[in-house]
């Protein structure tokens, strides 16, 4: 097995495995990796990403968090990757949380909608303190991003049916379904802000 000095001078011999390990700070998919990897580098593709991953993990620098997935992907840090990075570049990354269901994970942050809206959800429920409605989730939204009812209808859905959220009743005047977060999917948002 290669030692910590033979691998940081294995890294800096190549400005895209450099930029790659720097910037995996939490568990990312490779679209991810890359969009970050662009403030260090701009010449990064996602392709670069895809042929550099299997290199990082033979050397045991990176590990797939869920290998079994065809799209939606998690790369992290192994501890010798940490140790590497912060003995090469003199920069930290904070270990993986233990109890975060990393297929859940991977599933909300590989789509836009549903990203936004559990975010959302949960900058809501800490303002007012009280479960939301589809239609206060989207209204809330809109500032940032514009997206229809829809979408945002169907992205809770789907949220609840994975088990991130959970009903909470339904208003009194419209009858309308009201939502909250519940511990999954607080353990997946606190990762998600990592």
């Amino acid at each position: 097995m290669e030692n910590v000095v033979t691998l940081g001078k294995w890294l800096l011999r190549g400005r895209q495995r450099s930029t790659v390990v720097r910037v995996l700070r939490k568990p990312m998919t490779a679209s991810e990796i890359c969009d970050a990897a662009h403030a260090f580098n701009p010449h990064v593709q996602l392709r670069d990403i895809w042929f550099l991953m299997p290199q990082l993990v033979e050397r045991r620098l990176v590990v797939c968090l869920n290998p079994r997935r065809r799209n939606g992907r998690l790369f992290a840090l192994t501890s010798l990757g940490r140790r590497v990075v912060s003995a090469t570049f003199g920069e930290s990354s904070v270990p993986t949380v233990p109890r975060v269901n990393w297929a859940d994970y991977s599933w909300v942050v590989c789509a836009r909608i549903r990203k936004r809206t559990l975010a959302a959800l949960a900058r809501l429920e800490e303002r007012t303190g009280e479960p939301q409605t589809a239609a206060s989730v989207r209204k809330f939204m809109r500032a940032e991003y514009s997206v229809g009812l829809n979408p945002i209808i169907r992205a809770l859905k789907e949220l609840l049916h994975r088990g991130l959220i959970e009903p909470a009743g339904t208003t009194r005047k419209q009858n309308r379904k009201l939502y909250r977060l519940n511990e999954s999917g607080r353990r997946i948002l606190n990762q998600m802000r990592r």
